[in-house]
This record gives structure tokens, C-alpha cells and sequence, in this order.
């Protein structure tokens, strides 16, 4: 990639689309040290073969503990939550101010 190139500022709506994105379950467990790269990739490819969950696999592989794998997913869950709480905030706000919410 040439490093002379300009990057294209991100839209509000990409912007939004960013950060309210709720992080997988796979991005997670790779941020935390539970899965390498390699081992996510090879779940994904078998998870798209399957249509198994991601988590069953990784129990089904022996990749780690039931109890690793509902901490991760209470990570999740907790983060989705955050995200939610943030934009009820943001729109209750929003109503207060007058101002309509997109």
C-alpha cells in the first residue's frame, strides 16, 4: 500500500457503524489470548461448513473450558450492553434538547 496515499475520512454513518458495532465472540477470544489467529481462521472455516456456533466448536475442539468460554461471552455481552446504554442515553438526551434522533 502506497504510504503517500490519502486516506478517505470515514462518513458519520461509517463513523456511527464503528463504534456501535458489537464485538464477535472470535475478535474477543482473540483479544483476551484464548484463541491464536490461526485457530480463529480454522474455526470460521469450519463454523461456515457446519453452521455450528462458534462456541459449540470451540467445546466440541477442546480448545478451552466451558467456564473460559461464558466469561468471554458475558464480556460480550456485557460490551453489547454498554453500547445500548450509551445510545438510550444519547436519544433520551436528545428528546430532552428538542432535537428529533436520526
Amino acid at each position: 500500500m502506497d504510504p503517500e496515499a490519502k486516506h478517505t475520512p470515514l462518513t458519520d454513518e461509517e463513523k456511527w457503524d464503528v463504534i456501535t458495532r458489537p464485538e464477535k465472540l472470535g475478535e474477543i477470544l482473540l483479544k483476551q489470548g484464548k484463541l491464536t489467529l490461526v485457530q480463529l481462521e480454522d474455526l470460521i472455516v469450519q463454523q461456515e461448513k457446519s453452521g455450528m456456533p462458534l462456541g459449540e466448536l470451540i467445546l466440541s475442539k477442546g480448545i478451552m473450558s466451558r467456564a473460559d468460554l461464558l466469561t468471554a461471552l458475558d464480556w460480550q455481552h456485557r460490551t453489547d450492553q454498554v453500547i445500548i446504554d450509551s445510545l438510550t442515553e444519547m436519544i433520551n438526551q436528545q428528546k430532552k434538547q428538542g432535537r428529533p434522533h436520526d
